[in-house]
């Protein structure tokens, strides 16, 4: 077996400050999706497989965050680009399918769910400032400032140096990348009008030009961009350089290949849409063209 694939079954690192809001959130989540589970009228809100899409998304944060991925990601700037992809393209978009806001304000304690809802409810600055950084473009362009930002040398090489700078850019690529799936998942709370699907084909395939030039770019530099990865011990046989060339084409062919994906997949809920809107149409004609029954008319003898 490669080194590599030995080292990915290392033990985990227990990290309590990842271990915890997780054990809390996840907790939060059963919770509320129970309580749901038990009026009729509200099962679809808290369905199995949003149950199911939930806790993958937040395992994925685990296997991110705590597992060899991590620790190897200061070694290898090839695991360090696997390790935001989890973050980035596979968390945050599960989590939103698992519908975490209806459900995990049902499972708050009652003042706190009612504090909760009246913050999102009414005309209050709470609102107000969600609603303002969750529009569509500011939104993507929050996210492709974060994301593009932290590839910057001296600040990459600055979290791979300072544990609370790495921690705070996984927490805002985390942050930003919830941002950025709001609008394509269509989660709630919905604090704007819902995007037909062909704008949010559009909006995730705007991401994928700066994404694949960035990737590009580091994939092909002849130099070595991040100068921390020149002064650790070097493992598996790669030179930094080429750890570097791997690293920078997992940015520009997997992010790209995803959100092509993601593109994709919308394309066929609209087709299927389509197709579901035909057939009720045809049902709707037929119906009408069937021949109704005349009225009999009793002759009196």
């Amino acid at each position: 077996m490669h080194p590599m694939v030995t080292a990915l079954f290392a033990p985990w690192e227990l990290r309590w400050e990842v271990l915890i809001p997780l054990l809390v959130f996840g907790t939060i989540y059963a919770t509320g999706w129970t309580r749901l589970r038990r009026q009729s009228r509200r099962q679809q809100v808290a369905s199995k497989w949003r149950l199911a899409m939930y806790y993958i998304g937040v395992g994925s944060l685990a296997v991110a965050l705590m597992s060899p991925i991590d620790w190897l990601g200061s070694q290898l700037l090839t695991m360090h680009m696997i390790q935001h992809k989890i973050l980035v393209m596979v968390a945050a978009p599960l989590i939103w399918l698992g519908n975490p806001y209806p459900v995990g304000v049902w499972g708050l304690p009652r003042p706190v769910r009612n504090a909760v809802t009246l913050a999102l409810a009414g005309d209050t600055w709470f609102r107000r400032g969600l609603a303002a950084i969750s529009q569509p473009a500011i939104a993507w362009l929050i996210f492709t400032f974060i994301y593009l930002g932290w590839h910057d040398p001296s600040l990459y090489d600055l979290a791979l140096r300072h544990e609370w700078v790495h921690n705070l850019e996984h927490l805002t690529f985390f942050l930003g990348a919830m941002l950025f799936w709001w609008p394509v998942i269509n989660g709630a709370p919905r604090l704007h009008k819902s995007l037909p699907y062909w704008v949010r084909i559009l909006y995730v395939l705007a991401f994928v030009p700066p994404n694949a030039i960035a990737g590009f770019a580091i994939a092909n530099s002849t130099d070595v961009i991040y100068a921390y990865y020149n002064s650790v011990p070097r493992l598996y046989g790669m030179t930094a350089l080429e750890d570097q060339m791997i690293g920078g084409a997992i940015m520009w062919v997997w992010s790209s290949e995803m959100m092509i994906d993601v593109a994709i997949i919308m394309l066929g809920v609209i087709s299927h849409q389509e197709k579901k809107r035909k057939q009720k149409q045809q049902s709707t004609t037929g119906a009408l063209a069937l021949p109704q029954p005349q009225p009999q008319v009793k002759v009196a003898g």
